[in-house]
């Protein structure tokens, strides 16, 4: 299996540079206010968005910084810098959560795991025992990067083994595996049923394996936040029926409860 990402350890320290060269020029700069928000990259467009509309509003600057929910737990655990954490499941934030890294955690969008393909399906899938096929090329989201694959692994049990050693390549973030399938570089993967309507050549394929399986994507603040209440209330605003709510609902989102 290829992979198309750097060693795990150096992506870390690039990373970790780059965030800490940005705190210091912010600081630096003075300026407006600014909180900072560590993003899992299934939810980079609406976050995106609302984030410029909170901007607009309120003029506070939001810096985002995408990955897959995994690998930006591991950047927040070494950095111990910014402002909130935006994880795609549940059990990621509960990992957050014992490690102390996290204080009140808001619910944002619900999903569930399903099979990513071309619109037209033309390599014929419609079940775990088709991503087998020879003739199906097949991409994973790394369980230990992306919380889709981490997610996904756990669900399929004894089966994702065989369909990691399948696959032809493996990438960290959901988003990466997705643009694969939209490009023809591969056949099939798996993503978020809220990743479909984000690229305008997917069609999703629901199994009963996944289907059922339902994961909270939500915003907590960090325990080191050195202004917990700004970042509070950017994360109330995510989660506003009238405010953040109608950007994921636009944006083919399904609000959690």
């Amino acid at each position: 299996m290829k992979t198309n990402h750097l060693p795990g350890l150096a992506l870390l320290v690039i990373s970790i540079a780059l965030l800490a060269a940005s705190f210091w020029l912010s600081r630096k700069a003075g300026g407006s206010a600014s909180i900072t928000v560590y993003c899992a990259a299934n939810l980079k467009k609406p976050v995106e968005a609302i984030a410029e509309q909170y901007r607009q509003e309120l003029g506070i600057e939001v810096r985002l910084q995408y990955g897959g929910t995994g690998t930006l737990l591991a950047q927040i655990r070494l950095a111990k810098q910014g402002d909130l954490f935006i994880a795609a499941d549940d059990g990621s934030l509960n990992d957050a959560k014992r490690l102390g890294c996290i204080r009140e955690v808001i619910p944002l969008v619900v999903q569930h795991p399903v099979i990513a393909v071309k619109k037209g399906n033309a390599a014929d899938v419609h079940s775990l025992a088709d991503l087998m096929k020879p003739s199906v090329k097949l991409a994973i989201p790394n369980p230990d990067a992306a919380s889709i694959g981490k997610v996904t692994r756990k669900l399929l049990a004894t089966s994702w083994d065989g369909l990691a050693a399948k696959a032809v390549v493996m990438k960290p973030s959901v988003s990466e595996v997705a643009a694969d399938v939209q490009l023809g570089a591969v056949d099939a993967t798996f993503v978020w049923d809220s990743t479909i309507p984000q690229f305008k050549e997917l069609e999703a394929i629901e199994v009963p394996e996944l289907t059922k399986h339902r994961e909270n994507a939500s915003v907590a603040v960090l325990a080191f936040s050195k202004q917990a209440g700004e970042a509070l209330k950017f994360a109330r605003y995510l989660a506003a029926a009238d405010k953040g709510g109608l950007v994921f609902m636009k944006q083919g989102f399904k609000r959690s409860d």
